[in-house]
């Protein structure tokens, strides 16, 4: 084994080496050690005891302990042909470069903890991975390269925190300000969404706590009343209220209370009766119409008008069907009604012949008895 003594360097000179020096034995050196064209005799190492001084210094690691092991290279900048300032870990037998660190990084830039924490930018990682921003917010980019090529913002700032679509012209799709409530947006392990609560007891609860809460719905492009209200409060009988607003200058155009009635502002229009019952076919010739007399016998049969059926208290029915019935029955009604004058009428003339016949006869009477 050969020893140097501690003040010796072993000093690799600028003149070409005649002949190459193999040793068998360890080596240790007790100063320190320079390797490369550039090293000169007189060399000092206030940095260390190994200086590599060549243009582009590298350290090349060939394991020859075993077949398809990967060499590997440290290496301080680029050849002459770019000048980069860098420092790169390259896999040659996968002819990569998995990491590099440029000249004029600044503090920090990386940083692992005795914990295993990462930070980027600080040497005091609170998280897994810590960053603090070099500029005015700190940002991850998710790019894809392969076509069809689009690249996204991962930001926060001062404001709050979002999602950008660096592609399509900076667009922020999501965004959460920095002065947010608590669960503003939560997602529970059913995939229920909770709005305002992170216990969200339906596939999409809105929870404030005050004695009203809605939702708007907005059509910008609107001409007029571009936007409506869904709104749930208390009411003015306190069990809770259903409404549905336009946003204008008026109130509520449908209220629906605990009790289920029902109030609107407008007219109700529905799609219109099945005809089951015929409806306005009663007027059509051919129409089979029972007479008054069998009508009337056939509702007290049944204790219901023939065409809309029983309508028993407290059992839902259907309105539209209902009133198409009604309908039905009303205009039966009036048929029955019409023929009803008209036979009336004719009775009133009978009546009116036989007065003025006995008003005849009551005249002769009265004459024969003045004769005699």
């Amino acid at each position: 084994m050969k020893v140097f003594p501690l003040c010796a360097a072993l000093v690799v000179a600028a003149s070409p080496v005649m002949a190459e020096q193999v040793f068998n034995e360890n080596v240790i050196v007790g100063g320190g050690l320079c390797a490369g064209d550039f090293c000169q005799a007189g060399t000092s190492f206030p940095e260390g005891l190994l200086r590599l001084s060549t243009q582009s210094p590298r350290i090349h690691f060939n394991d020859a302990s075993a077949v398809n092991q990967h060499e590997w290279q440290i290496r301080a900048n680029e050849d002459s042909s770019s000048y980069l300032s860098m420092f790169s870990i390259l896999d040659l037998t996968a002819a990569t470069t998995p990491f590099t660190l440029f000249g004029g990084a600044p503090d920090n830039a990386f940083w692992v903890d005795g914990h295993g924490l990462v930070g980027l930018g600080t040497s005091l990682p609170q998280q897994d991975l810590h960053i603090v921003a070099s500029g005015n917010y700190p940002g991850i980019r998710l790019e894809r390269t392969q076509a069809p090529a689009h690249s996204w913002d991962i930001l926060a700032d001062q404001t709050g925190f979002g999602i950008r679509d660096v592609t399509s012209n900076n667009k922020l799709p999501f965004f959460i300000s920095s002065d947010a409530p608590p669960w503003a947006i939560w997602l529970d392990s059913a995939g229920y969404l909770g709005l305002g609560t992170d216990d969200p007891a339906a596939p999409l609860e809105l929870r404030r706590e005050d004695s009203f809460n809605f939702f708007r719905i907005t059509a910008a492009g609107a001409t007029f009343n571009e936007s409506v209200d869904f709104v749930f409060t208390e009411g003015p009988l306190g069990t809770g209220e259903l409404r549905y607003n336009i946003v204008d200058t008026d109130g509520p155009e449908m209220r629906l209370n605990a009790d289920g009635d029902m109030r609107i502002e407008g007219a109700l229009t529905t799609g219109g009766p099945t005809c089951a019952g015929g409806c306005d076919a009663v007027f059509d010739a051919g129409f089979e119409r029972l007479s008054v007399s069998d009508h009337a016998a056939l509702m007290w049969e049944n204790g219901h008008l023939p065409a809309v059926g029983p309508t028993l208290p407290g059992e839902a029915f259907n309105v539209t069907e209902k009133m198409g019935a009604m309908l039905n029955e009303l205009e039966h009604a009036h048929i029955y009604i019409e023929e009803l004058h008209a036979e009336l009428g004719a009775q009133k003339a009978e009546k009116s012949e036989m007065q003025a016949q006995i008003a005849a006869l009551t005249a002769r009477l009265d004459a024969l008895e003045a004769a005699e």
